[in-house]
């Protein structure tokens, strides 16, 4: 489907300053987050009022923006899956541009998708379309690979705004304004309770509870829910009373639902943002698809495998490209594998199932990686006062009038 990009009709205010207006692009659901999170902090903060239009989900939504396009037609994973889309996403790229260009916004935040946002950049550079101010939140993984991206990135935008402490140098060595500004995880994972999760679902203490993380993208989903699902068959074998917990978006929600309506053993499945994390807590082990979750799992301190593959042609092209000995950002943040990752070829049931078993009945594998998760807390907390959202706010509006007019008084 080709979505027809019509510009919002926005009704300008004064209040006491003349209003601003911030573009943002974000376009899957961490990067939600993270635009909520910041059109949060900028209004809270700013005694100019600010108009926010772009692309985003429920929660940037429901802080304000005026989305001009469902956010997950950005979205497209690997290498393979991209090019037959191609045409589609070239379209929709140059409808973002051209949304730009008639907003006249005073600066364009894009946040994370670097493929799609760093192609609309470029184009808004190349056209000197539009004279605000570019700011990227969540540097790309130029330490993984491609190091090379961080000078053109450099050509492209004002500043980036960093969620890991090692991230600033590689674009400051390109004379680029990098700030560490901390992870959301700093301050989105407190106060969850597990143990309230387990008695409002007829949890047992004694009951052992398998949490399954399918992916937050179709294309996920249907990649791995069997593989999961198999893992999870072998683990009831051996202990039938094994709880299963399946935590997953709202958005997403019907399409789990439809692929588990043929498993053959009980699930629960969790949806509502107000039962994430304690349903993440209430979780004794579990099995993500590789991605944020992984390190949301870690940072809480629950023992966990990752499993992930994609198509072998993007496979073999990311092999040649990467640069790490990981792919769990954990396992990466503390130099160890920690966590177990069974990717592409090793990525079946059985080797899920093997690493999810070893958990279960080794309290001292599960206590190993709780050590090791316990030292991933200071190594995200930003250095700026407070937590990662007030810090990447200040870090956007730190120069008044250079990048969103925003008097630092305010």
């Amino acid at each position: 489907m080709l979505w027809v990009l019509t510009r919002p009709k926005i009704k300008s205010e004064t209040v006491y300053f003349m209003s601003k207006k911030i573009f943002l692009i974000a376009g899957e659901p961490s990067g939600d987050v993270l635009g909520a999170g910041l059109i949060r902090e900028l209004k809270s903060q700013s005694r100019v009022p600010i108009e926010f239009i772009g692309v985003g989900g429920p929660l940037m939504e429901a802080e304000g923006l005026q989305s001009i396009v469902p956010m997950d037609e950005l979205c497209v994973m690997g290498l393979w899956e991209v090019i037959w889309q191609l045409p589609r996403l070239l379209r929709l790229i140059n409808g973002v541009v051209e949304e730009i260009e008639g907003a006249e916004p005073d600066a364009v935040v894009t946040i994370d998708l670097p493929d799609f946002n760093f192609e609309v950049a470029r184009r808004i550079k190349k056209r000197a379309l539009s004279s605000a101010k570019m700011i990227h939140y969540v540097a790309p993984s130029v330490w993984a690979w491609r190091p090379g991206r961080a000078k053109k990135i450099a050509a492209l935008y004002d500043k980036v705004l960093c969620l890991l402490p090692f991230e600033p140098p590689y674009f400051k060595a390109h004379e680029m304004e990098a700030d560490f500004v901390g992870h959301p995880l700093v301050e989105e994972a407190k106060n969850f309770n597990g143990q309230d999760f387990r008695e409002k679902n007829g949890i047992t203490p004694q009951d052992k509870v398998l949490g399954l993380f399918l992916g937050s993208r179709e294309g996920e989903l249907h990649k791995h829910a069997n593989v999961l699902k198999e893992a999870a068959q072998i683990i009831r074998e051996q202990d039938p009373d094994v709880k299963i917990v399946i935590p997953t978006l709202p958005d997403f929600e019907y399409l789990v639902l439809k692929a588990i309506e043929d498993w053959d053993f009980e699930t629960i499945v969790v949806s509502l943002p107000s039962l994430k994390w304690n349903s993440f807590a209430a979780c004794d082990v579990a099995v993500a698809v590789s991605g944020t979750v992984g390190l949301e799992l870690a940072y809480i301190g629950v023992p966990h495998v990752i499993a992930y593959k994609t198509h072998p042609i993007t496979a073999m092209a990311v092999k040649r490209m990467i640069k790490v000995k990981y792919a769990h950002l954990a396992n990466i943040l503390l130099d160890a594998p920690v966590v177990p990752e069974y990717l592409q070829g090793k990525c079946n049931s059985l080797n899920v199932a093997k690493g999810l078993l070893s958990l279960l009945r080794k309290p001292e594998d599960r206590a190993a990686q709780k050590q090791a998760f316990a030292k991933l807390g200071q190594r995200l907390r930003p250095p700026l006062p407070g937590n990662s959202r007030p810090g990447a706010a200040l870090a956007i509006r730190e120069n008044p009038m250079r990048h969103l007019g925003v008097p630092t008084n305010a």
